[in-house]
């Protein structure tokens, strides 16, 4: 037969070389399996050609093979001269990082001097647990080294994310974010999810990414050297593809100044509600570790403090760079609360907390009631409500209500299938009280009712949790 006449049988798939050998492979459940998660240093996928084929192997020098995955070539050409001619085999090479996981077909080509190509058999082999995917890991672009320093997080109220592989219009992308603490442990509510998925418009492919931010609600509860995780999903024609994840380490080792805020509108303690102690609830943000002290004007209580005065708390801020402070005053409207840290430059932080005498709520059978607002949005500081029911309900029970359907805040205590409604006992006296918390900036309406009466006592303001520490622009 003629050169020609053989270089079109190779074209037309009638010549066929024999399956490539797969090494490295296990059968698994009818399937042959390599597991990249185990390779050592430097180990390569391999695809090996065996020198034992029947009649239609002719290996001559000159001839050259490279192996295949799927369309992807191995990342080396295998020349055969005179001195591996005769070799019992050749493998092909290919870098598992550049490899996903999936189901491959593996084959080889024999390409001839003259340039008759044939192709080999193929064999089906299936890779898992590598480190590599069509869709790259995501991209922090203020990350230094894979850490994200405070300042470029607040600059931002949160973490600018964006994804790398190849865009399609009308792809739908949804990035997902999990914070875990310094030890590794996941932090609740330091969670993240684009909602909805963001459609692949013509701006993004102009762009090359699309992006989104993490917010700085998901970012703030991990503290100090937390760290989080974040990949993205693309939905292409009803596939839904995951990309492979990064992670990035949280510091805040570039904060230079503290930062102090105070709830407001606690009741002034009385004499006549022994069992309540109405509080106003402080914060101080700075850097982890931190030895600070926080001092209150005369007339104020803080209940941390320890030793003869009570003006004055020294503690030192947790991991998450955070300390917490309670003050009371028996008969101040105004105390004024100062924070203080060696060796920090500028002025020391100062914020006002303000008391009132208890609200008279007697028509709905509350002899007398307060509550607290400008509440951080932190999850933990609680907007605390004061109160006492008249004598002849001093044995029922009282339920508090946040009024607001589709509010994020949610009452201390109550059930997680019902977070805003609580129903709470009462002391001797007929007196209690209650938190509410909250992860968002936002405002609450708040109702109180004696369990049994068909009136209820509605808050004359909202309640009001805001962001802290604030970011730059809210200064």
């Amino acid at each position: 037969m003629s050169e020609p006449g053989i270089r079109r049988l190779c074209e037309s798939g009638e010549i066929k070389l024999a399956r490539p050998s797969l090494p490295q492979a296990a059968e698994e459940q009818g399937q042959r399996v390599i597991h990249v998660d185990d390779f050592g240093p430097g180990e390569k996928i391999t695809v090996r050609v065996l020198n034992d084929q029947g009649s239609n192997w002719h290996p001559t020098p000159g001839d050259s093979l490279r192996a295949y995955l799927n369309d992807t070539p191995s990342e080396n050409v295998l020349s055969l001269d005179d001195r591996n001619v005769f070799d019992a085999f050749w493998d092909g090479k290919f870098d598992p990082a550049t490899i996903p996981d999936g189901s491959y077909t593996a084959t080889y080509r024999k390409t001839s001097q003259v340039g008759d190509i044939v192709a080999a058999l193929p064999a089906t082999v299936v890779i898992a647990g590598s480190s590599a995917s069509e869709y790259r890991s995501p991209l922090f672009p203020d990350a230094q080294n894979g850490v994200l320093p405070y300042a470029k997080i607040a600059a931002k109220n949160g973490a600018p994310i964006r994804t790398q592989y190849a865009l399609c219009k009308d792809d739908q992308v949804t990035f997902h974010w999990q914070g875990f603490d310094e030890s590794g442990n996941a932090v609740a509510g330091a969670a993240y999810r684009t909602d909805p998925p963001h459609t692949v418009q013509v701006a993004d492919l102009v762009n090359g990414y699309v992006a989104d931010t993490i917010p700085m609600a998901g970012i703030r509860p991990l503290g100090d050297l937390g760290s989080g995780v974040a990949y993205y999903e693309v939905r292409r024609q009803g596939v839904t593809h995951a990309s492979l994840r990064t992670e990035v380490v949280i510091s805040w080792s570039d904060l230079t100044a503290l930062q102090l805020t105070c709830t407001q509108g606690a009741a002034n303690a009385s004499s006549q509600l022994p069992n309540l102690i109405p509080c106003n609830y402080g914060v101080v943000f700075g850097e982890p570790g931190l030895a600070v002290t926080i001092s209150a004007s005369l007339g104020g209580v803080i209940l941390e403090a320890e030793g003869s005065d009570p003006t004055t708390y020294r503690t030192r801020l947790d991991w998450r760079g955070v300390a917490a402070f309670s003050v009371s005053s028996n008969d101040q409207t105004l105390i004024s609360l100062a924070a203080y840290a060696g060796g920090q430059p500028g002025d020391a932080p100062t914020v006002d907390a303000t008391f009132s005498p208890y609200l008279d709520g007697s028509a709905a059978g509350i002899c007398a009631y307060a509550y607290t607002t400008r509440v951080p949005s932190d999850g933990n500081t609680a907007c605390s409500i004061y109160f006492q029911v008249s004598p002849e309900f001093v044995d029922r029970e009282v339920e508090v209500a946040i009024l607001d359907d589709h509010a994020q805040a949610t009452i201390v205590g109550a059930d997680t299938n019902s977070p805003r409604t609580y129903t709470t006992m009462l002391y001797a006296d007929g007196s209690g009280c209650v938190g509410i918390v909250d992860t968002c900036e936002e405002e609450i309406n708040v109702a109180l009712r004696v369990v049994g009466e068909s009136t209820s006592l509605r808050f004359p303001h909202p309640v009001r949790f805001s962001v802290f520490p604030p970011t730059p622009g809210d200064r």
